[in-house]
């Protein structure tokens, strides 16, 4: 009896430290779909996603390209790598993102140290004089957008739509605020709805990129066991912005 419950505990551990050592990879592919007006969607992007996990630390690599174009869409081309831990929910420690917009290529890099942002670069540097202020409080407890975005794949990092997510870019500083209140659950789907609140970076009096610029966020996740996610909306002005997975 004494060997027996000696040999299981020798095997549990040999599994734990093998289950512990093996990374677990996910890929995922999402397409972005545009919709102006009363006008059908139109596919304009894709996303390729590879996500990393070992232990409690985290590696988040993606690319955007541009498939189709459209007027009331800016061209983007990029790819970008987010690494952190997981707390409660995918936290960054170091954020990079190349990218082309307007034939201009650009490059920003975010560097977290616990809740501050230690190290920020912005190629080309903004003109801060045209845009609108951002506080240095205001930079605590953020996240960059493919965090986010990372995030809430996940039913549960939103708390049962319930979260404020502080983001900033590297140039605007925003907040996604959901609330309870404005949870359905209708054809076995919940509707997590959110507002965009833009804080600060913003350009004075022009039009910004509609992806940092919505009035309103919807994500929608099955009704079923897993929560698993099901799309993502968008809305600024008469465009409407769908994200949804590709299996």
């Amino acid at each position: 009896m004494l060997l027996t419950r000696y040999i299981f505990i020798i095997f549990s551990l040999f599994t734990s430290a093998t289950t512990l050592a093996d990374p677990f990879i996910e890929e995922r592919n999402f397409v972005v779909e545009a919709k102006l007006s009363i006008l059908p969607k139109i596919p304009v992007m894709s996303i390729d996603t590879v996500l990393k996990i070992e232990d409690n630390s985290y590696e988040y690599n993606f690319s955007i390209r541009t498939n189709n174009i459209v007027d009331f869409i800016n061209k983007v081309n990029g790819d970008g790598s987010i690494s952190g831990v997981i707390d409660r929910f995918y936290k960054p420690l170091h954020y990079k993102y190349r990218y082309i917009r307007k034939e201009k290529e650009k490059f920003v890099e975010i560097k977290y140290n616990d809740s501050n942002i230690s190290e920020l670069t912005l190629i080309p540097e903004p003109d801060k004089s045209k845009l609108t202020k951002i506080e240095d409080g205001m930079l605590i407890n953020t996240i960059d957008p493919s965090s986010f975005f990372l995030n809430i794949l996940n039913y549960e990092n939103i708390n049962n739509c319930e979260k404020t997510f502080r983001v900033f870019d590297g140039k605007r500083r925003y907040d996604v605020t959901f609330k309870k209140n404005d949870k359905t659950i209708s054809d076995n789907l919940i509707h997590c709805e959110a507002n965009q609140i833009k804080l600060g970076g913003y350009k004075i009096n022009e039009d910004e990129d509609v992806f940092a610029s919505s009035d309103s966020i919807k994500v929608i996740y099955n009704n079923n066991d897993k929560k698993d996610f099901y799309g993502y909306e968008a809305n600024s002005g008469a465009i409407t912005l769908f994200i949804n997975e590709v299996k």
